[in-house]
């Protein structure tokens, strides 16, 4: 198999309700988060124009990039639903209530590569409400 590198980023989407409440009932920190109808700003906090339109918040649950040889990404995906599984009905009413939350996985290799996912992570994913996205970069990181 040819070698790849990924992240991954747990990302929430609101049309109007405060994303903050959702990330301390699953014990993690935003690193960037903002509610619907705030003033825009940049990351590093100087104004834009307009309001935010929806609230959103994402965290990196991976420190950096990781290779595939270190963990595969089925595996680490898999210890993700576990430990997020214990927080299924706080999921599934943020879901219920309008909201969009998922995982991004940020994937990049100098080659060509592939994976597959294991239909019954999907399920337990699917289970939770969560949404799974694909950034590809290739190339390095």
């Amino acid at each position: 198999m040819n070698p790849y590198r990924y992240r991954v980023t747990l990302r929430a989407i609101h049309p109007r309700d405060d994303i903050r409440p959702l990330f301390d009932q699953l014990g993690l920190t935003p690193e960037r988060a903002w509610r619907a109808g705030e003033p825009r700003r940049t990351p590093k906090g100087t104004p834009l124009d307009g309001q935010y339109r929806e609230s959103y918040a994402y965290t990196n649950l991976t420190s950096g990039s990781r290779n595939w040889s270190d963990e595969d990404l089925q595996d680490y995906l898999r210890g993700v639903q576990q430990r997020l599984a214990m927080h299924r009905e706080t999921l599934q009413t943020f879901f219920v209530r309008g909201g969009r939350c998922g995982l991004v996985i940020g994937l990049s290799g100098e080659s060509n590569f592939g994976f597959e996912l294991d239909p019954s992570l999907s399920a337990g994913l699917a289970d939770l409400k969560l949404t799974l996205g694909f950034d590809i970069n290739p190339g390095p990181d």
